[in-house]
């Protein structure tokens, strides 16, 4: 067994194996720190590419905002239908309307609400679209939807053939035309409301609308036209016996029990199933007369 020198103690570790500790330690903490030093710089690189997308992101939707405003798009849609400043293009029922329950005057601004089903006893009809109709004849002004036009030039024909002056002044009516016979005749005459949807219906609620509508006259006896005197002429006769067979149907009969106005001349086509629709399609369903 050999005795170690007496001037290094027995527990003591070698001054190589000592000094080469002392070289480490400091050689792991640079390396650490190194790498915690590149994280640190990746992370803020991260931080500002995402800061500056999501700047980009809201300029963008900021200005889809002001864009939308100045086109009238209120209200306005989801954060997500803006891109690049502008609105993506969509179908009718995507794109902004004007707000629930809204109607517009004559003049086509919006006011009111959505019009209900009926309004002073006349039901809801939509205007008709322009291109849908045709000319009563090549010299006539009056618009009708083509298979009404079709039956009522038969009418007169025949009319005609059995000696009766067959006519008619009024087709196709728009909101407009009827804005005037409704509100600014009533002005004029000092008429309630109610008293003048007895004979005139509200704009929008007209059956002329629908371009299926017509007056009917004698042209015999002009005094007639647009009154209830029109059931004394030859010409209202033929109706009441003719009518049917080119699906024309009185729409206002004399009924005492009928808040509407009894009206001779007024008669509408129920000949296609589009009509048929329009005139009984959402009607409530009648109760059975009680005894």
């Amino acid at each position: 067994m050999s005795i170690p020198p007496s001037n290094i103690p027995a527990n003591d570790i070698p001054p190589a194996r000592r000094q080469a500790a002392i070289e480490v330690k400091p050689a792991i903490k640079r390396s650490h720190s190194w790498w915690k030093m590149a994280l640190s710089l990746l992370i803020l690189a991260g931080a500002g590419t995402v800061g500056v997308w999501q700047w980009d992101r809201l300029s963008a939707q900021a200005a889809g905002i002001k864009a939308a405003i100045a086109e009238g798009n209120l209200p306005l849609p989801r954060w997500d239908n803006f891109s690049q400043g502008k609105l993506r293009q969509g179908s009718d029922s995507q794109r902004s309307r004007p707000a629930a329950n809204a109607e517009q005057d004559s003049a086509g601004s919006t006011v009111g609400s959505i019009p209900p089903e009926q309004l002073l006893n006349h039901r809801h009809y939509e205007e008709v679209p322009p291109e849908a109709l045709v000319s009563l004849n090549s010299k006539s002004a009056i618009k009708l939807q083509p298979a009404a036009q079709a039956s009522i030039n038969a009418m007169i024909a025949q009319a005609k053939a059995d000696g009766v002056k067959l006519g008619i002044i009024s087709g196709f009516r728009s909101l407009e035309d009827q804005n005037y016979l409704f509100f600014d005749v009533k002005k004029e005459r000092g008429e309630t409301s109610q008293t003048r949807a007895e004979v005139s219906a509200p704009p929008g609620y007209s059956e002329h609308h629908t371009g299926y509508a017509v007056d009917f006259i004698d042209e015999s006896q002009p005094q007639t036209e647009l009154e209830e005197s029109f059931e004394t002429t030859p010409a209202y006769r033929w109706l009441q016996k003719n009518a049917a067979f080119y699906n024309f149907e009185m729409s206002f009969p004399q009924d005492p029990s009928s808040p509407v106005g009894y009206e001779p001349w007024h008669w509408r086509y129920v000949g296609d199933q589009q009509s048929l629709e329009l005139f009984y399609g959402d009607q409530s369903i009648r109760q059975p007369a009680s005894n």
